[in-house]
């Protein structure tokens, strides 16, 4: 395990390179290395530990998703989200069970919608009011749902991290957080402060960082 982790830390420190290099063909093998290796260890340790009907299926598809999302991503920016999207419902979902599994009332997490609601409505009302900044034009109600799944996905998390007991729970929690932090960063470049090289690293960095921890959370 230490070695899968020290592999995949220098895949990602390479890829601080070849994300801004302008080279497609060793981007895309450097996150496609990355991303098979999260999915790989993600399926030895369902295979392992759980059985195919319980809600641990969720996390896997999930994964499964944000793996696609990752292949798709480099080459169709529209249908790499449209992965993720669903990976996000799928991340959100399996929180949720996780929580009520433990003992945890919707009661008990319904604060998350209720933040959720509140970081679209800002986002919402940044797009009114600066309309030159945030250049969305017609991706700004998609974004909006898209940004919809996965602040849902890492308040979600969050909750798992106050909530739950356990260095599992809070390697997922945080995964996920940095995985929220990772799209907002991502939005940030793509339409508000575009060409900034270490916005983008950044992004690389939180996101390949949370998935690293969500998946190190279930062995």
């Amino acid at each position: 395990m230490t070695l899968f982790v020290v592999i995949y830390l220098l895949a990602l420190c390479c890829y601080f390179y070849t994300r801004t290099s302008g080279k497609k063909l060793y981007r895309a093998v450097n996150k496609y290395l990355m991303a098979t290796m999260y999915l790989v260890l993600a399926i030895v340790v369902f295979f392992r530990k759980y059985t195919f009907a319980s809600y641990q299926l969720l996390l896997m598809a999930a994964l499964i998703l944000a793996w696609l999302g990752d292949i798709f991503l480099v080459f169709d920016f529209g249908r790499g989200g449209d992965f993720f999207l669903a990976g996000n419902i799928c991340f959100a979902l399996y929180e949720q069970a996780v929580l009520v599994d433990h003992g945890f009332g919707f009661g008990s997490f319904a604060w998350v919608f209720a933040v959720v609601a509140v970081m679209l409505a800002a986002f919402i009302l940044a797009c009114q009011k600066w309309p030159q900044r945030f250049k969305l034009g017609k991706m700004r109600w998609p974004m909006t749902f898209y940004l919809s799944s996965i602040f849902t996905h890492g308040i979600t998390g969050l909750a798992m991290v106050l909530l739950l007991p356990g260095t599992n729970f809070v390697m997922m929690g945080i995964g996920s957080f940095l995985f929220m932090i990772s799209d907002m960063i991502l939005t940030t470049y793509r339409f508000v402060l575009d060409n900034n090289k270490w916005l983008v690293r950044a992004n690389s960095l939180t996101y390949f960082t949370g998935l690293l921890l969500i998946v190190l959370s279930t062995v």
